[in-house]
Order: structure tokens, then C-alpha cells, then sequence
């Protein structure tokens, strides 16, 4: 898919036409939801932390917004600013002089007290950990210096990894027509979105005319900005419109109402989308599985972009096992031959059907050998890869 949305791209800019913006219909269309700031995590918001992006991804986003700027010593890291009466005050932190700290005061300082600062070389190793995640960035700075710095260094990290593909899971937000020059000379980005909050008297033909000329799938929009007319003008282009930041169900279901795609938001949830008429992309699906020439009906649950299935279906087709947690040293070991028995009160799960996921902190075991397979918790549920399952257990072929 990407490939051929690449291949779409290089061709009209070789004949010097107008991007088709089906072309860049990538992350808008199961993402009606933005996580400003990458979410909240524990109750607070505009942390740009790990517990925030790890509890957003649990509750179902996909598409996250994450502040960026630098520390004294020329770190790229994730935080809105250090200014006093900014982030300081918001994060609940000491203000010391000089206000910009160096990178080793910033990594060992706290956000509220007990939440983790991200460098940017953290941000892309959580991408990379969860592959399905697209980064929206919000790099604050307007001058062509700055702006270069910031994605040539995002570009210098994806590549010191040797995951230069995590640059088509980043999003880049231009806050100007230049900037999008200036982005595009340090990589050709897949996917952009044009942000308005800078622009104080935007001409909304001209921007949808900009926007359709260079492939702009996306524009956002202060939610007080947004009319009818505005929202008519932009999707006759075929151009999608976000709103920011919006935390009211009833704003949400009025902008929607107006023809709004989507929101950026602190608080509301994937999964309490069809509180506004909208659903959760996330779907337990149940299908028909051949296992060893036998066909099972099992429920499935896209992760990381491939079928998890519940532990418990699996443990009594072919070889039967036995799942035996071991807390103390975060192990769950599966002892073949026996009967399997219920997990529930360990794991304390969870029947709302809100599909919460969070990677387990156990290591899963087979007849006390490691496996290399990470289960993820659903609801408390354990769920585990269908294919590398059914491999260990024999049940492929």
C-alpha cells in the first residue's frame, strides 16, 4: 500500500500535476481522534510523556500529536516549551535559572512528579515498538533554520536506528506555505498536515488551492474558526478538516454535525466514539481459522497489524496446556498435556468492552522454554499472535 502510494506521488510530480489526495488517504481514515500532546495518562493532560503515549495507544488512538523542542545542549525532546508560566507551570515543575534545561536535567526531571520525559530519539523508539502509530509533530518554531534542524535530526534518528520507514508513520504540521519548501528539502514526507493556529487571516480558497497543489491531505482548524462555508471550501478539494482541541462530547458531536472529519482531543476516548454517532475502528472479529486441517471459529483482534486471538481459545486445540503465572518473576509459562484453567482473577479483566490494551510485563513461557512471543492484555484478557501460536503449538501445516 505504501508503495503504491509512493509511486502515485513521484508520478504526478514528474508530470507536474496536482497530487491526487486519495493518494495520501493513509492515517485520516480510521483515525477520527488525535491525541494532543500525545493524550492524557493518569488523569493529565499536555504531558508529552511515555505514560501518556503507551495509555493513548491502550485506549485506542493511533494518531498522535507530539510537541517538540530543544534543550539548552541541543537535544530534540518533547515538550511544548520552557517557559515559566508554560510548561513549567503545566507539568508542575521548579523553575530554575536558565530556563532551558540541558538534556540530562530534563531527562531526570519528572513530569508531575512521576510521569517520563521523551527525547526524540525515545519518541521514535516507541514508534517503532508500536507499529501502528502515526506521529504528528508540532515543532513550534517558524524559521527556516530551526524548522530544518528539527526534521533533519528526526530524519538522523529514524536512520542511526535503521528504521528509516518510521519517517512515513510522521505526519509533519507546516504552519506556513514556506514551511512546507523547507520540510520537503530534508524529506519527502508522505503524508502533511496545514495548521492554521498561526495564520490569522487565512484565505480559505487559497489554502485548499495550496493544499490540493502539493498533495495536503489535511487542514486544522481552531474550532471557533470553523464554519460551513470553511468546511465546503476545503472538502471541495477533497480536503479533510481536523478541530482543535476539544475535549466536549457535545462540541465534538457539533462539529461533526457541521461535516468536521475529526478532532484533536486530551480526553475523549476511541472508544466512546459512538457516544457522537461515530465507531471504534478497533473490532473483535470473529473468523473461521483452519489449524492442522481443522477449521475453528475464534475471536480476533487486529494488533500491531496482525491477528491476536485469546490465550484461552488456543489452549485446548491440538496439544492442550496449562497457564501458570508466575508474578514474582513475570513469568506465564504453558505447560502442555494439562487443562487449562481460568486467568481472570490474576489478571483482574475487565468486561466494559472498551478493548483497553496494554503489552504484558510478563514473558511468555512454553514448557518453561522462552518464546519470544509478547502476549498483549485486552481487557485484561490475554491475547497472543494467531500465526506465531500456532507455530509453537503445532498447529500450522
Amino acid at each position: 500500500m505504501l508503495g503504491k502510494r509512493m509511486t502515485a506521488v513521484m508520478l504526478a510530480a514528474m508530470l507536474g500535476a496536482a497530487l491526487p489526495l486519495t493518494a495520501f488517504a493513509g492515517w485520516q481514515e480510521e483515525n477520527p481522534l488525535i491525541a494532543h500532546a500525545l493524550g492524557e495518562a493518569d488523569g493529565k493532560i499536555e504531558t508529552n510523556s511515555k505514560e501518556a503515549f503507551e495509555e493513548s495507544w491502550g485506549s485506542g488512538f493511533r494518531a498522535m500529536e507530539v510537541d517538540f523542542t530543544y534543550t539548552s545542549d541541543g537535544a530534540l525532546v518533547a515538550r511544548h516549551d520552557f517557559e515559566e508560566s508554560g510548561s513549567y507551570y503545566r507539568l508542575e515543575q521548579g523553575v530554575n535559572d536558565p530556563l532551558v534545561m540541558d538534556q540530562n536535567t530534563y531527562k531526570h526531571t519528572p513530569i508531575i512528579y512521576e510521569q517520563t520525559p521523551l527525547t526524540a530519539v525515545e519518541v521514535l523508539g516507541l514508534m517503532a515498538e508500536y507499529s501502528d502509530v502515526y506521529l504528528i509533530t508540532d515543532t513550534k518554531d517558524t524559521d527556516k533554520a530551526t524548522v530544518q534542524r528539527q526534521f533533519a535530526d528526526l530524519k538522523k534518528i529514524a536512520e542511526a536506528m535503521g528504521q528509516p520507514e518510521l519517517l512515513e508513520r510522521i505526519v509533519p504540521q507546516i504552519y506556513n506555505e514556506e514551511m512546507y519548501n523547507w520540510v520537503k528539502e530534508i524529506y519527502p514526507f508522505s503524508e502533511w498536515i496545514y495548521t492554521l493556529y498561526l495564520n490569522y487571516y487565512p484565505n480559505y480558497p487559497e489554502i485548499a488551492n495550496f493544499c490540493q497543489e502539493k498533495g495536503i491531505g489535511t487542514v486544522t482548524i481552531e474550532y471557533t474558526r470553523v464554519t460551513k462555508t470553511v468546511l465546503d471550501t476545503l472538502h471541495a478539494k477533497g480536503i479533510k478538516v481536523y478541530a482543535h482541541t476539544i475535549n466536549r462530547y457535545k462540541q465534538f458531536e457539533e462539529l461533526l454535525t457541521l461535516g468536521v472529519d475529526g478532532i484533536y482531543t486530551d480526553r475523549i476516548k476511541p472508544y466512546e466514539l459512538n457516544w457522537v454517532g461515530l465507531s471504534d475502528s478497533r473490532k473483535v472479529v470473529q473468523k473461521a481459522v483452519s489449524l492442522k486441517e481443522k477449521e475453528y471459529k475464534l475471536d480476533t483482534l487486529k494488533i500491531l497489524g496482525e491477528d491476536y486471538v485469546p490465550l484461552r481459545q488456543l489452549a485446548n486445540l491440538g496439544n492442550r496446556f496449562f497457564a501458570q503465572l508466575d508474578s514474582q518473576n513475570k513469568t506465564l509459562n504453558l505447560v502442555p498435556r494439562k487443562m487449562f484453567t481460568t486467568l481472570g482473577n490474576e489478571l483482574l479483566m475487565d468486561y466494559t468492552g472498551r478493548l483497553i490494551m496494554k503489552k504484558a510485563d510478563f514473558r511468555l513461557l512454553y514448557d518453561g522454554k522462552e518464546t519470544k512471543i509478547y502476549p498483549i492484555l485486552v481487557d485484561g484478557e490475554v491475547y497472543v499472535p494467531l500465526n506465531k501460536m500456532a507455530t509453537l503449538l503445532g498447529l500450522n501445516g
